[in-house]
């Protein structure tokens, strides 16, 4: 019960929070009306306060896929991989990889006030500015990265499920791509619920990647989202329209 007081709160105080579409931090079936630049600009205005508030709910989708990485890849390996952070933020999940040995890890993110964060810490090689959809960002090179990862960037109004053909595009053959996502904003995100999971297993069951998937149990992502997924995968294609 306390975790949905605190988020009450947290809600409640977004109301009175400075900066544009601030209610819709948390009330994100607000953002089913908005662009993404909005969602961006959004984001902008809460990026000094944004971990902050997010320590209060136990926010933690960062430490799942970086533990999972540091799983999954030995640690004298980890320093020759190129590996981008999808929906970087302010640098949580950057840091984490980089406290691991993960030194060469690149963040995007269409929210410049969110890069600067990580900017002032030193977290990333480089810093892309800008939205991942099914356009081609012409500042990465086809089968750059070794590795994609995305922490607490799959929910209303964050990345579509069209940006997989640019991250197909961008991860190396044997790569993969890795992220979680709770149970809750599958069934409440008409992008998440009506085309992902039929996505995922669409392109395994034509060759384009092999799907790992780990359960997660209520209070891994954090306190308040519930049980949720993540996805690991391993991409064989250099590219994949769609």
């Amino acid at each position: 019960m306390f975790k949905w007081i605190r988020l009450f709160w947290i809600k409640a105080a977004s109301k009175e929070m400075a900066g544009r579409h601030a209610q819709a931090r948390f009330d994100f079936s607000l953002r089913k009306k908005m662009t993404p630049r909005d969602i961006a600009d959004m984001f902008n205005d809460f990026a000094e306060d944004y971990e902050q508030v997010y320590v209060t709910l136990d926010w933690r989708p960062f430490e799942v896929v970086g533990d999972f990485m540091a799983k999954l890849i030995p640690e004298d390996h980890r320093s020759k991989l190129k590996v981008l952070d999808v929906g970087a933020g302010t640098g949580l999940l950057g840091n984490k990889l980089k406290n691991d040995g993960f030194t060469h890890v690149d963040g995007l993110d269409p929210a410049e006030n969110m890069l600067n964060v990580a900017k002032r810490r030193n977290i990333y090689q480089r810093y892309l500015c800008a939205f991942i959809n099914k356009e081609r960002n012409g500042a990465i090179e086809t089968d750059y990265y070794d590795y994609i990862v995305a922490s607490g960037a799959f929910n209303e109004g964050l990345i579509p499920c069209e940006a997989f053909q640019e991250m197909i595009r961008i991860v190396k053959p044997g790569g993969r791509i890795t992220f979680t996502v709770p149970t809750r904003y599958i069934n409440s995100s008409d992008n998440l619920r009506d085309q992902l999971l039929p996505l995922i297993d669409q392109l395994a069951q034509e060759g384009v990647w092999e799907v790992t998937s780990v359960a997660l149990e209520d209070g891994e992502l954090s306190s308040t989202d519930g049980p949720g997924t993540l996805y690991s995968l391993r991409v064989f294609v250099s590219e994949k329209k769609f």
